[in-house]
């Protein structure tokens, strides 16, 4: 006998679902809104009435394309969902439902998980994980094709979005064939690509230019004979530039583009402590582990963690040798 598809559960309790409640997790990024918006217009074009709930601000480069979502929904209209599904997010701390609820509120009322972070502990009613895939925009765009349903322009647009930030326009050492089958499959559905490459990845406002080049002169400090790049956002930036740390997705890229560089990192403030993001481009050098040790979590080649130390300083005094020995230990 066959084994079911890895997304049969969750598929076939989307595809019964009349009202269905889209949740991603806090300050999203592209898979993470490509996968929610993505999803809504799947189901609307089946006839399941879905909604999007973002309690946050979306970054500039997404609005044009992210439109008609729900900012908040109060405990007494949960009642009005018979499904929540959460998309791209890894635990119940990230889940972005706002102050008015909790994964808590959810779990047990027909609550379930795609996803394709390593980890996952959402611990939602049923869940579909898969850490070989991209992105979590794939997995929908999989879950699609399982179904054999068709979806719109503006819905593969969404999902070729995620597809293409989470892999980095196909460059990243998560990029296999069945990315670009996905990717293809969406091109196929009429994603717009002009339209994700203008207001994505070539739409940047000047301020940000600027920042991103005082980031780079007056920031960058690099280590482990050139294999180490890292930079502090200090509040003084974020004021000089009006730069909202909302927009900050593909920032540590440009310090992991630098010749030489095999790891780069990214730390800014945030009331609970420091925040650290951290990427590799060899997967000789994962980053994962570096973040597991200090409570964070993520991708082999792009993790992150907080850590709860008084000064940035004392940041690289603990991040630094764990680098160190990870740039040593895993020579090739």
């Amino acid at each position: 006998m066959n084994n079911p598809h890895p997304a049969s559960t969750v598929a076939a309790k989307l595809m019964m679902a009349k009202r269905v409640l889209l949740l991603t997790h806090q300050r999203p990024d592209g898979d993470a809104l490509g996968s929610t918006f993505g999803m809504r217009e799947f189901l609307r074009g089946n006839g399941i009435a879905a909604e999007v709930l973002i309690p946050g601000p979306i970054p500039h480069r997404y609005e044009a394309l992210c439109k008609d979502y729900l900012s908040r929904v109060f405990p007494g209209e949960l009642a009005g969902f018979d499904l929540f599904c959460a998309l791209d997010c890894a635990n119940a701390a990230r889940l972005g439902s706002g102050e008015e609820f909790s994964a808590d509120d959810i779990r047990g009322r027909n609550f379930i998980c795609i996803d394709h972070h390593g980890g996952n502990s959402l611990d939602a009613d049923d869940s579909w994980i898969d850490d070989r895939c991209g992105s979590t925009c794939q997995m929908v765009m999989e879950l699609i094709s399982y179904l054999n349903q068709p979806i719109n322009p503006d819905g593969a647009t969404f999902l070729l979005t995620g597809m293409m930030t989470d892999t980095g326009c196909f460059c990243f050492s998560n990029t296999n064939g069945n990315v670009l089958r996905s990717a293809a499959l969406a091109a196929d559905y009429g994603a717009d690509v002009e339209k994700i490459a203008n207001h994505v990845f070539f739409s940047k406002p000047l301020k940000q230019l600027k920042f991103e080049a005082d980031l780079v002169e007056n920031a960058l400090r690099i280590e482990c004979s050139g294999q180490f790049a890292y930079a502090c956002i200090t509040g003084e930036m974020l004021a000089k530039y009006d730069f909202d740390l909302h927009e900050d997705e593909g920032l540590i890229d440009i310090l992991r583009s630098l010749e030489g560089v095999t790891i780069a990192m990214l730390v800014h403030r945030r009331p609970d402590g420091w925040r650290v993001s951290l990427r590799s481009k060899d997967s000789n050098y994962p980053v994962r582990p570096v973040a597991v040790k200090f409570g964070g979590g993520g991708h082999a080649m792009a993790a992150g963690c907080t850590i709860d130390l008084p000064e940035f300083s004392d940041v690289e005094a603990v991040i630094l040798p764990e680098i160190q020995k990870l740039l040593t230990v895993n020579i090739k």
